[in-house]
């Protein structure tokens, strides 16, 4: 593990402490995408033949199996969690009914949703959050009733890290015969997850994230109780045999694979399956601690440094997302900057906060340097 990351950490000119905002590619993922991507140029559909394009999907669907803990026909690829969401939405589409989700939440866990509900008459219902961002879980349960339909949650909210327990929402949903659908974009990579433990009916994340892959591929987890439903995104996959193709009829796969409807960069979904496979070799359970690790660094030395930490930070409910409070007097926006330009050290501007997150890339030096950075910017 350590050798792993002292490789990777020589070869970047950036200390990126901001995968909550966007990955430092891994290197074998951003290879294989190129290669792709130069086999394309090279000669189009000499080196990615019709059968590579019908079986392009399956080397991801493993690997997220894999990292999941289910069967890849319970796997879907796409090219953005806002994609897989999107066609979710349309297929269950609740008429009339409730949808329960929180204000803290990344906009596209919701946006699809209130596109239905205005559509369908359903209603959205969003739990509140305190000067923290924090959403007390006791807020979201009460908005749960007989007339929910869903439950939509981020796993792990992107302003502050806060981690909600997937297991109870999901009883709490199906309770009243409502299904629960996760974004784990903020955790997924990071956050061991057993989909079938979990309850949870769907999850999906993007890969640009903790996934250490890159813009342009996504995963979805169907639970096999809902691969009945009709995709709201149809395309030519989604017969059953790609080149079979006809428009008078349409027979979908009878698995979670009936969500891939298009053709996508396929140089980026490859890569994002060697990136996973390369956290399911360390151990998603190793990547956990690794990360918890540095983030305990972090808040001690925030706390030591008279700085407010905004995340939750019992291990019920904390993420690798720390979200630290900036003193009056200095624009957080300022102090972001301020870190890139002098010292190379990427961290994100988030609801005001500034927001750390570190990955199994990153090192206890590095967090000691952005520590050491901050304390200089800030004058403490």
């Amino acid at each position: 593990m350590q050798a792993f990351i002292t490789h990777l950490s020589k070869m970047n000119k950036w200390t990126n402490l901001s995968y909550a905002n966007v990955a430092t590619t891994s290197p074998k993922a951003h290879l294989i995408a190129s290669e792709w991507a130069e086999s394309l140029a090279r000669g189009g559909a000499a080196e990615f033949d019709a059968d590579a394009e019908k079986e392009g999907m399956m080397p991801l669907r493993k690997a997220a199996a894999t990292l999941l803990g289910c069967a890849s026909s319970d796997v879907c690829v796409g090219s953005s969690a806002s994609e897989l969401l999107g066609s979710l939405a349309w297929a269950i589409a609740p008429k009339k009914g409730n949808i329960v989700s929180t204000r803290a939440s990344f906009p596209s866990t919701v946006y699809p949703w209130q596109r239905v509900a205005d559509e369908f008459g359903s209603e959205i219902r969003l739990a509140p959050y305190d000067e923290n961002y924090y959403t007390n879980p006791d807020d979201i349960l009460s908005l749960i009733d007989n007339d929910t339909k869903i439950v939509t949650l981020s796993h792990v909210e992107y302003a502050c890290g806060q981690r909600y327990n997937l297991k109870t929402f999901a009883k709490a949903a199906h309770d009243v015969g409502a299904l629960l659908i996760i974004d784990a974009t903020q955790s997924m990579g990071m956050v061991p997850i057993d989909a079938q433990e979990s309850g949870a009916d769907a999850i999906v994340s993007s890969g640009y994230k903790w996934l250490r892959g890159t813009y342009g591929a996504a995963v979805g987890y169907i639970s096999p109780t809902i691969q009945s439903l009709s995709p709201g995104l149809l395309g030519f996959r989604s017969h059953k045999d790609i080149w079979d193709m006809k428009a008078d009829r349409l027979e979908f796969p009878n698995d979670a694979s009936r969500f891939e409807f298009t053709t996508i960069h396929f140089g980026a979904v490859l890569g994002l399956a060697s990136s996973i496979e390369e956290i399911t070799n360390i151990g998603i359970q190793k990547v956990w601690e690794h990360d918890i690790k540095l983030t305990n660094m972090l808040i001690e030395g925030a706390l030591e440094s008279g700085l407010e930490i905004a995340s939750p930070t019992n291990d019920d409910e904390r993420s690798a997302i720390v979200s630290l409070k900036i003193p009056t007097g200095f624009d957080t926006g300022e102090v972001v900057k301020q870190l890139q330009d002098e010292y190379g050290i990427l961290v994100t501007n988030r609801s005001g906060f500034l927001r750390v997150s570190p990955h199994i890339d990153n090192t206890p030096e590095q967090i000691t340097f952005f520590l050491e950075s901050l304390r200089t910017i800030l004058n403490i």
